[in-house]
């Protein structure tokens, strides 16, 4: 495939998310690994009915725009976001919708992958991904159209922007993984 860029295999590591009593998880792409990791109350949400099919089915499963919630102020204790930022074009809407449906001292985890600046002759950007969940090892791949970049350092401004505080963050080769509290509210542009 000539109009590909494709990383080298990126793993990633998935701990069980057993202390939250009430999870979102926003599935923008491929299949709702996170939902295989919820032990408490997991709503996904995807704006792609064949995205939903694919969440585990203990999960509720809500049709909705992640930059558009409807959700109730201050619904979750814990927001995630696997691979999810790599298929938006604006970021910061969904930001401040995250931080409008969590609650105070809630927590955002987000992985993600760097997206360099395009290859002139290359369309699409392609992340094969081994996620290692402690029960299972899954194989998938993410693809997008190559039309931006994307880093960790563009989430941390983001994140700082609209009410969130950097806990702990982590690169492995392309990936990275951030641990975010709400500390406020987005500041106002």
């Amino acid at each position: 495939m000539r109009n590909y860029y494709s990383l080298n295999d990126q793993f990633v590591t998935l701990k069980p998310l057993d202390n939250s009593r009430r999870v979102l998880d926003i599935c923008l792409g491929g299949e709702s690994i996170i939902s295989r990791v919820i032990s408490g109350e997991g709503v996904v949400i995807s704006p792609d009915e064949e995205i939903l099919k694919a969440a585990d089915s203990k999960s509720l499963k809500l049709l909705m725009n992640p930059a558009n919630m409807t959700f109730f102020p201050e619904s979750f204790d814990v927001v995630t976001c696997f691979f999810s930022l790599l298929y938006l074009s604006k970021y910061r809407p969904v930001f401040v919708h995250i931080n409008r449906v969590m609650e105070r001292w809630g927590r955002l985890l987000i992985w993600d992958c760097t997206v360099p600046k395009r290859i002139s002759h290359k369309t699409f950007f392609a992340v094969p991904l081994i996620v290692d969940t402690g029960l299972e090892t899954i194989r998938t791949v993410h693809v997008i159209r190559w039309n931006k970049e994307q880093s960790i350092g563009l989430f941390k401004k983001i994140a700082r922007e609209t009410g969130f505080k950097i806990v702990t963050q982590e690169t492995h080769d392309q990936i990275f993984h951030l641990e975010l509290i709400k500390v406020g509210r987005p500041k106002r542009r």
